[in-house]
């Protein structure tokens, strides 16, 4: 996905406003850069426990409500990079990866 892509994700949406309501500099391009990285690790590959927490941690709001915000996009995502690439073992290993991580 391209950064213009990744930028209208309603996770990057999301990622924004809650930031935005943390206090954070929205506008600072630093703080739009690191929305853009996070949302499209959460997108493309999803967030471990760890990094999960730390966004949980500097937005103030529950690790569940961060994989709330990002995994049902990150399903449709990864299922339409599958279907553009339909090898059976490639999307059988990578269902099996979003079924640990959801």
């Amino acid at each position: 996905m391209a950064p213009d892509e990744i930028a209208k994700t309603t996770f990057a949406c999301w990622l924004l406003n809650e930031a935005r309501v943390a206090g954070y500099d929205t506008d600072h391009d630093e703080t739009r850069a690191s929305i853009l990285v996070i949302a499209a690790v959460a997108l493309s590959n999803g967030l471990d426990t760890k990094a999960t927490a730390s966004v949980a941690e500097m937005l103030g709001v529950t690790r569940a409500e961060v994989t709330a915000a990002y995994v049902c996009e990150m399903r449709q995502t990864v299922l339409a990079a599958l279907l553009d690439h339909p090898d059976l073992a490639e999307a059988d290993a990578r269902l099996d990866e979003i079924a640990r991580t959801g």
